[in-house]
C-alpha cells in the first residue's frame, strides 16, 4: 500500500488540500507515521470555522487524542503541533524557497528608529521611570493622526491597540487612559475608545500560560496587525514559576512571538531594568541576558542627572537593536512627555561644568576676564594689567585654559618687537 505524509515542502494551500485528502484507510495502521498524521489532520480541523472545541479546549482535546491513539506526547510537543497548524491555515511557511515570492512589508517602524513593526520590542527601565505612561502617550498621539511623536516619524495609521495589563488594576488603568483622551468616564464607570479594543488588567489577567497564549492568538487573529502592549513582563510569566537569572525566562517571550507572528502584529513589552550603571539598553535588563537576545529592538529608559540633582526629572531614552542607536533626552507632565533637548548638547554642557569646577582660582578668574571680552583674543599682557598676575604666570594659566578646552590658542605677529605673541580667546561649546 501506497504511504500518504504530509509534505513540508509544498505551499501550504498545497498541505492543506493533501490533508483533506489523507484519510485512515490508506494509512498503514499500526505505524507511528500514520499515527502523527493521523494528529496532523486532527488538528487542521480545529482551525476550521464550524469546529466546535473552543480556543482554550484544544490542548486539552489534542491530549485526549493522543491518549486514545497511543501517542505520548508531552503537552509541549501537542503545543508545537497546534502551532504548526495555526501557521499552515495563515499562510506562514518553514522556510522561505527559490523563486517564491515572499511578502515583506516596506515599513520596518512603526515608529521610527524605536519601535519595529510587527516585531517583538522590549522597553525596560527602573520603576517610576514612566515606560507605562510613554507608550500610552505615544498611541494617544497616533490615534489622533498625528505623523509624528517626540519628533520621530510615526508610520501610517494608528492600528488596533491591545493592552494585556497585569501589572495594574483597571482602578489605575482607566483614569491613565481617561488622561489621555483614550476612555470615556462616566458617573461612576470608564469606557475604552478607539483604537483600544481590549484591555486585559489585574482584574481579568493573562499570563504566558498555554491558555493565555491561546487566547492573545483569538485576540490577535481578530485584530491582525495589531499593537500589543504587555506590561510588565515579570508579572505575565509569574505563574510560570521562572527564576528571572534563569535562560528558561526567555522561552515564554519566545512562545509569545511565535503565536503573534502569523498576524504581523507589534508588541511592546515592558521589563523592569536591574539596579546597573551600565551604557548598553542590553545589560540594563533585568535577570538573564536570554531576554534581551529574544527581541529585535530594546529601549531602554533612565534617569538623565537625578543622581547628581534630585530635582533634574529628565530621561534618557536610548535603543539598541537593528538599526542606528536612537538617543532622546524627554520629560514628563501632567499633559504628557516633550522633549528637552538635544543629548550630546547637553553632555557637552554637563563635562564643561564638570571641568569648571576642577579649576583654580586664578584659572577661574582669568577665564571669566577672556569670556567678558566678547570674543576678542587677548595676551598674558592684557590679563597682567586686568588682574595684576604676572605675564609669565598669566602665560602659564591660558595655556592651561587652552589644554582643558576652554580657550583657542594662536599666534599672531607683534609690530612693535618683530616678534610673535600668544594670542587666546573663548572656544565654542
Amino acid at each position: 500500500m501506497t504511504m500518504k505524509h504530509l509534505d513540508y515542502d509544498l505551499p501550504p494551500e498545497d498541505q492543506a488540500k493533501t490533508l483533506k485528502l489523507l484519510h485512515k484507510d490508506v494509512l498503514a495502521p499500526d505505524s507511528i507515521e500514520s499515527k502523527l498524521d493521523t494528529i496532523e489532520i486532527e488538528v487542521f480541523k480545529l482551525f476550521q470555522p464550524e469546529c466546535k472545541i473552543k480556543p482554550l479546549d484544544r490542548i486539552i482535546h489534542m491530549r485526549d487524542f493522543c491518549q486514545k491513539k497511543g501517542l505520548k506526547l508531552t503537552d509541549t510537543e501537542i503545543r508545537q503541533k497546534i502551532w504548526q497548524g495555526r501557521r499552515l491555515m495563515e499562510g506562514a511557511v518553514e522556510s522561505y524557497k527559490t523563486n517564491q515570492w515572499i511578502d515583506c512589508p516596506e515599513e520596518t517602524w512603526a515608529w521610527e528608529g524605536i519601535i519595529m513593526s510587527a516585531d517583538a520590542n522590549l522597553l525596560i527601565s527602573l520603576p517610576k521611570c514612566g515606560k507605562t505612561t510613554l507608550i500610552i502617550d505615544l498611541i494617544a498621539s497616533w490615534s489622533r493622526g498625528n505623523d509624528e511623536f517626540l519628533g520621530q516619524k510615526l508610520i501610517g495609521k494608528c492600528p488596533n491597540v491591545v493592552i494585556v495589563g497585569t501589572d495594574m488594576t483597571t482602578s489605575r488603568w482607566m483614569p491613565l487612559l481617561y488622561r489621555f483622551g483614550l476612555a470615556e468616564k462616566g458617573s461612576t464607570k470608564y469606557k475604552c475608545l478607539e483604537p483600544i479594543v481590549e484591555l486585559f488588567a489585574a482584574n481579568n489577567p493573562l499570563h504566558l500560560t498555554q491558555e493565555g497564549l491561546e487566547r492573545i492568538a483569538e485576540v490577535a487573529r481578530n485584530n491582525k496587525g495589531a499593537l500589543f502592549l504587555f506590561d510588565s513582563f515579570a508579572k505575565l510569566v509569574a505563574p510560570l514559576g521562572l527564576k528571572e537569572s534563569s535562560e528558561d525566562i526567555a522561552h515564554p517571550l519566545a512562545d509569545l512571538q511565535e503565536v503573534l507572528a502569523p498576524y504581523q502584529c507589534t508588541s511592546i513589552i515592558i521589563h523592569h531594568s536591574g539596579k546597573t550603571k551600565e551604557d548598553s539598553p542590553v545589560l540594563a535588563s533585568r535577570g538573564s541576558t536570554a531576554l534581551t537576545a529574544a527581541v529585535s529592538q530594546i529601549i531602554s529608559l533612565s534617569w538623565f542627572k537625578r543622581e547628581e540633582d534630585r530635582q533634574d526629572k529628565r530621561i534618557l531614552m536610548r535603543t539598541q537593536g537593528r538599526a542606528e542607536d536612537v538617543q532622546l533626552l524627554m520629560s514628563q507632565d501632567t499633559s504628557g512627555w516633550m522633549l528637552e533637548g538635544n543629548v550630546a548638547d547637553e553632555v557637552k554642557k554637563e563635562e564643561y561644568s564638570k571641568k569648571l569646577d576642577k579649576l583654580t582660582d586664578n584659572q577661574a578668574d582669568v577665564l571669566e576676564y577672556v569670556q567678558s571680552v566678547n570674543g576678542l583674543e587677548v595676551t598674558a599682557a592684557d590679563v597682567q594689567n586686568e588682574l595684576n598676575i604676572a605675564t609669565r604666570s598669566g602665560v602659564r594659566i591660558l595655556q592651561a585654559l587652552s589644554k582643558k578646552g576652554f580657550l583657542i590658542q594662536n599666534k599672531s605677529t607683534n609690530p612693535e618687537s618683530r616678534g610673535s605673541v600668544l594670542t587666546f580667546k573663548i572656544k565654542p561649546l
